[in-house]
């Protein structure tokens, strides 16, 4: 009975906020860190309409289990901790309850894993329990990953950054391989052009007022900033149907825009594959709070226990951001 209450109570919120499914040529996430474990919450609560993941130094889907103690410990540093039989029974039962997209969706799906040899943040026993995570849902074939350069915790490039074994501010580290352009490589449907050469256009970016999107209570008790950024190519504001896909981008705790500006929307080389592939790119920004104070995206409960789920607020202000951008651009 209680089990009919909570899927009868799931239909009527997601009917509320019109979360529905997203006809768009290609939407894809990544990645770091927090935004790590946020873009595998998203990838399967929306499997619907996401095609592809690029995760880098993530666990898997509700590792935490909405406890920060288990945050901090097992789902960063000891991954002999993580039940991957009870994290199976935990996806499949939010599935059932229509919190989450169903699974099967996942199968049709590709993700791209990284992890850094010195990575002493989030280990790499951590995300080797990500990849079996998916291989639960994913043929083998479908998923990418890289495990064998020497970098510390951050988000890597080819040419821009700290030095590779550093660890540190603003955790972007130039180890002579370009993340971005690798996942996307992978994870997009079709092949893609390389990079431009030159840098992207800052007068091709768009603020969004990302406060709109939050569904209840205020920016700060959702741990979102007041807006976030888009990179929208010409070619992709001209809004010809059809012509553009759309790819979010987290950063990871410790990046937000009052600690580091504009560098990991600038800089992380995103942008430049944008120019060359006829793809938007949506920057979600958290902030820190009280609960949250390294600026994390939430992926362990701090704003409710449905953090995880297409409830969770800052689930739905992406899903609406994405929307949006999705009938704004024509997609």
């Amino acid at each position: 009975m209680y089990k009919d209450l909570n899927v009868l109570l799931a239909i009527f919120i997601l009917i509320q906020y019109c979360i529905c499914i997203t006809n768009a040529g290609s939407v894809t996430v990544s990645g770091i860190s927090s935004g790590a474990y946020m873009a595998v919450q998203f990838h399967v609560a929306f499997s619907s309409v996401v095609q592809g993941a690029g995760v880098i130094a993530g666990g898997p889907y509700y590792c935490a289990n909405n406890d920060v103690l288990i945050a901090t410990t097992s789902c960063m540093a000891d991954p002999s901790l993580i039940n991957l039989t009870e994290l199976y029974a935990a996806t499949d039962f939010a599935a059932s309850t229509l919190t989450i997209d169903p699974t099967s969706n996942l199968a049709s799906t590709k993700v791209w894993i990284y992890s850094g040899m010195k990575d002493t943040v989030v280990v790499q026993g951590v995300v080797k329990k990500l990849e079996t995570y998916y291989q639960h849902y994913i043929d083998a074939s479908q998923i990418n990953t890289t495990y064998n350069i020497p970098s510390e915790h951050s988000f890597v490039t080819d040419n821009f950054g700290n030095n590779c074994s550093y660890l540190g501010p603003d955790y972007i580290n130039n180890c002579n391989f370009n993340s971005a352009y690798n996942l996307l490589s992978f994870i997009l449907p079709t092949e893609i052009n390389p990079p431009s050469t030159t840098n992207s256009s800052k007068e091709n970016f768009v603020e969004i007022d990302q406060s709109q999107f939050i569904p209840y209570g205020t920016a700060l008790d959702a741990g979102l900033y007041d807006y976030a950024f888009a990179y929208i190519p010409p070619q992709c504001q001209q809004r010809n149907k059809g012509v553009c896909s759309v790819h979010i981008a987290y950063h990871g705790c410790l990046q937000t825009i009052p600690l580091i500006g504009d560098t990991f929307y600038v800089n992380t080389g995103y942008n430049e594959i944008a120019d060359t592939n006829n793809l938007i790119i949506l920057y979600p920004q958290a902030q820190a709070n009280t609960l949250n104070p390294k600026g994390c995206f939430d992926w362990w409960g701090y704003t409710g226990a449905d953090y995880a789920s297409q409830l969770g607020v800052q689930m739905l202000t992406v899903k609406k951001m994405l929307d949006y951008l999705i009938s704004e651009y024509n997609i």
